[in-house]
């Protein structure tokens, strides 16, 4: 009774904030003006060609090709790589692979100004994917850990031996580099703690561990409790231990006023569809508008972020690429709920639930491991650590000006989770959605390109050039 008594107030709680918070933006948009405002036929014709322009498979994208990935189990991936996959001359060359994965609300396209780049494209074999439910990737029915995970190590594998990292009784003989953000740094994560053999180095930003964030959150709560307690034990000498007791609590407050959206995806389907597309899709714009940060934008590149998020659409769901690979067919079938599978990662718990890892994915992760080289030289597999401790070589960006985001929560302790070899990066002067600031962006190549070169120098002397001022606030 008592069980249930406590779930029941819990998902009242959870009810009762998520509808606060959808009303609130409600309000807040409607305030701004944007909630009416109806697109122009400029609007209109901007966002057609910034879809046609990143979601036609017949077109290249600054040097850039599109690709469908057929998976062993049959799930098809979209990305869009510099580099042929299983041809001889990319299997044969030293390039190191760099995997670049999205995070809401976008898919590959967020990474354009940097994946763009000639420099990079001649030093690494680049590959900028669409997560399952996004962009051009195939639908799941359900976008639990154990779904997403395993198909997206699936998906890390294949592209392993198509990029020739791993190669007949050989692995590891060139550099993997994993590069995401946001909830692809979540999910990334959660490969560096579980799958660590899959990548050399994880570059990761402005995404939360769950399990520092919860460690975290207990560890504010104890202390308020403690000060409250002694408050309670003196009440005529109670003023100085609760205010300590609220400035404790200030960073929790902080993060449950900026993850509102997060309690408002648990709402019913109707209610998260009107959330995420309502006036105009007024919510993912303002999104879009707040991820340039400082930087200057046009409408072109507003078109450009809208159509990284909306996917393909009719025209260019029936392109093919040169070899005639063709979107799945899930793509035309989510054409107009393709928000409500980008909103399941939050619904079906992806980022905390229990990975149950299936035998073929344990036998591909062992094989890797113990290949003639390691894929990090951080702990092993099954080396003990705080509960969520990343086991890869990981480098952490971290945009000081995160509006989603509270680093008191989501940054504090990190250290502790990570092993030898691994850094945490403060980028001052950068915001949440780091690939798209040009400041952070450059600091995103070298970081890429220092880790693709073997790590030869401390990574604050390599990006510093290209982000004057940037911190290394941590590093083992």
């Amino acid at each position: 009774m008592g069980k249930s008594l406590s779930r029941a107030l819990s998902g009242t709680a959870i009810f009762a904030y998520g509808f606060f918070t959808v009303f609130l933006y409600g309000l807040i948009a409607i305030a701004k003006g944007t909630y009416f405002k109806r697109p122009t036929e400029k609007d209109k014709l901007d966002l057609q060609l910034a879809r046609d322009r990143l979601w036609d498979l017949s077109r290249d994208f600054d040097g850039l090709s599109h690709h469908i990935l057929t998976l062993p189990s049959g799930f098809k991936f979209h990305f869009v790589s510099n580099d042929i996959p299983n041809t001889p001359e990319t299997i044969n060359s030293d390039k190191a692979l760099v995997i670049f994965i999205h995070g809401f609300p976008d898919s590959w396209a967020i990474w354009r100004r940097i994946i763009g780049n000639p420099a990079l494209q001649e030093a690494v074999s680049l590959v900028a994917i669409d997560l399952p439910g996004y962009g051009g990737t195939e639908s799941l029915e359900e976008y639990n850990a154990t779904n997403v995970l395993e198909k997206l190590t699936e998906l890390i594998i294949t592209l392993r031996t198509q990029y020739g990292v791993d190669s007949g009784n050989e692995s590891n003989r060139k550099r993997t580099i994993i590069v995401a953000h946001d909830w692809g740094c979540v999910l990334s994560m959660r490969l560096a703690a579980e799958a660590p053999s899959l990548a050399h180095r994880f570059i990761l930003s402005n995404g939360p561990s769950m399990k520092l964030v919860e460690s975290n959150i207990h560890r504010l709560l104890f202390s308020a409790n403690k000060m409250l307690s002694n408050a309670w034990r003196a009440p005529l000498h109670a003023r100085v231990p609760l205010l300590r007791a609220l400035r404790t609590l200030a960073p929790l407050a902080r993060q449950l006023v900026l993850s509102g959206y997060v309690f408002a995806m648990q709402l019913p389907t109707p209610m998260v569809y009107y959330l995420l597309s309502g006036g105009n899709w007024s919510l993912l714009k303002s999104s879009h508008l707040a991820s340039y940060n400082k930087d200057e934008y046009t409408q072109l590149d507003m078109a450009d972020s809208m159509a990284s998020t909306m996917g393909p659409s009719a025209a260019e769901s029936d392109t093919k690429t040169t070899s005639g690979e063709a979107y799945p067919a899930s793509i035309r079938e989510r054409a107009f709920t393709h928000v409500m599978h980008m909103a399941a990662y939050y619904r079906d718990r992806a980022a905390t639930a229990r990975w149950d890892k299936s035998i073929e994915t344990v036998t591909s992760l062992h094989s890797i491991a113990s290949g003639k080289r390691r894929a990090s030289s951080g702990a092993g597999l099954f080396d003990e650590g705080p509960a969520g401790a990343l086991k890869a070589n990981t480098t952490i960006f971290w945009g000081k000006d995160d509006i989603a985001l509270d680093p008191r929560i989501c940054l504090d302790g990190m250290g502790d989770y990570l092993v030898q070899g691994s850094q945490i990066v403060l980028l001052p002067r950068t915001g949440h959605w780091t690939p798209l600031e040009r400041e952070s962006g450059a600091a995103f190549i070298k970081a890429i390109e220092w880790a693709a070169q073997g790590e030869k120098e401390d990574i604050g002397t390599a990006i510093v050039e290209s982000y004057p001022g940037v911190q290394v606030i941590f590093s083992r």
